[in-house]
């Protein structure tokens, strides 16, 4: 349980000299901006898309589901691929059992 701000200098409340900020105090977190760059449907190649059933192709399984049942993954390379809800919750389903 966190009990102080995350920019505070921690040996007001730690052992003497705990984090004596020795390279100065961070900034606010709030005046903190990062750009994360997230992939975005305009990011996707056009042959994970069909755009006539409104449909996209899993980048992990391969197999086509409606958008609105897909999120959005970047691939190894960092592009937008789409994946399906299952495969981006890490659930799978095995057909035959070895």
């Amino acid at each position: 349980m966190r009990f102080h701000a995350l920019d505070s200098n921690t040996s007001h409340y730690l052992w003497p000299h705990a984090n004596n900020h020795p390279y100065g105090a961070p900034p606010k977190l709030e005046d903190n901006v990062m750009d994360y760059d997230e992939p975005t449907w305009d990011d996707v190649p056009d042959k994970f898309m069909n755009f006539d059933d409104d449909a996209c192709k899993c980048f992990s399984c391969r197999g086509w589901f409606p958008t609105e049942d897909c999120v959005i993954n970047h691939d190894e390379e960092y592009k937008g691929v789409p994946v399906c809800d299952t495969c981006a919750e890490g659930r799978f389903f095995v057909d035959k059992v070895a």
